[in-house]
Parts: C-alpha cells; structure tokens; sequence
C-alpha cells in the first residue's frame, strides 16, 4: 500500500512538475512575442514589467530576469529624459545580478551588463572615460566566455568602430568584428527555445552603414 501511495505521489509531481514548466514556457514565449514587437518605450516598459511578473513565480530561471534587465536597457537607449535612464539602468542591474546568480559565465548576461553601461554613459560624457573602459572589459570577458556568440561579437564590433584607432580601434576594427557576429549568427542556435536570439537584422544593418 506504502509503495502505491509513494508511486502515485511520485506521478502526481511529475506532472504537475510538467505542467508547471508548459505554462511557464508559454508566458516566456508569449511575452518575447511582445517584446519583439515593441515599438516605444512604453512597449518595452510593459514587456519588463511582464517578465519581472514571471521571476516572482519562476525565481530559478535566469531567462526572466534577463529579459526585465534587456527591455530596460532598450528603453534607456531610446529615452527621451536622461533623468530616467540611471534608474532604468539600475533596475536592470539588479535583475542581471540575480541572472548571473543563477547562471554564473554566462556571455549572453555580461554582454547585456556592458550595454547597460553603455546606456548609462548617455547621461553624462564624463562618464566615457571609467564606464567607457568597464564596458569594454565586459565584452572582453564575454567575447572570453563564448567566443563565438553574436551578440557579444556585435557589441565588440560596435565599441571597436568608435574606439579611436590610436587606442585599438576604428572603423576597420568594427567592420571585422561586425563580419565575425553575423558568422557566429548565421551557425548560432540557442540552448533553448526561450534563449536569447536577438540582433542578427541590427548587425546587418551596421555592416551596410558602415562599409558604404
């Protein structure tokens, strides 16, 4: 009897267990819909506030706290008030930290860690010279962490084309590593269905402004 209790207990938290996993799935895959249609900052605003939704239910995967940090980051990239991007950008760095927590190395999450850099320099120019340098270190550690993923490539490609070439850079440097990104794009194929797999069209986009 013990053993048919222990039996049916067992079935019983597989498949809640699946269950479990099939809706959190398609609350990912319906809001990266979303996110990938968004067209303003309130879009993206909204797909952060959907995705932080789903990190207080799913607080063991990292997918949810990267995409709340990457609409933030967006949204910052297009605001129209500087005074909004700091505490944008705060936020994402929270929601990276928990991220990283729970997939430590992971290039997608440092790539994203030196965009919000990235962002945070359109405050204030000053800020080029420190957060300018942490950036770059970022992309070196991604860049170190897979060598091959293409958004990491994409944003070395972009923080080499305005890097002056006394310093290693220039546009030269960029067009090479934006050719490496959309290499790695075309072979690239993510862990997951609910992996990050975004940028292959902004890549191409860049090679053709750049080598006109």
């Amino acid at each position: 009897m013990k053993k048919t209790i222990v039996l049916l207990l067992t079935l019983f938290l597989a498949i809640y267990s699946q269950a479990q996993s099939d809706k959190f799935m398609a609350a990912m895959k319906k809001n990266l819909t979303m996110l990938d249609s968004a067209k303003t900052t309130d879009d993206l605003q909204n797909a952060a506030n959907n995705f932080e939704r789903i990190t207080t239910v799913e607080k063991d995967q990292w997918q949810p706290y990267y995409y709340t940090a990457y609409a933030l980051v967006m949204k910052s990239f297009y605001a129209k008030d500087k005074l909004t991007i700091d505490p944008n950008c705060d936020k994402a760095d929270e929601m990276l930290a928990m991220a990283e927590s729970l997939s430590p190395a992971n290039a997608e999450i440092t790539t994203l860690k030196s965009m919000v850099l990235s962002a945070r320099m359109q405050v204030d120019n000053s800020r080029y010279m420190t957060m300018g340098q942490k950036s770059g270190m970022l992309l070196q550690e991604a860049v170190k962490q897979q060598p091959d993923n293409p958004r990491a490539l994409m944003q070395m490609a972009q923080s080499k084309f305005y890097t002056p070439p006394a310093f290693g850079g220039g546009k030269d440097q960029g067009i090479e590593w934006i050719k490496k990104s959309l290499v790695a794009y075309d072979s690239f194929k993510p862990a997951t269905e609910i992996d990050p797999n975004w940028g292959k069209p902004y890549a191409e986009s860049l090679l053709e402004q750049w080598t006109k």
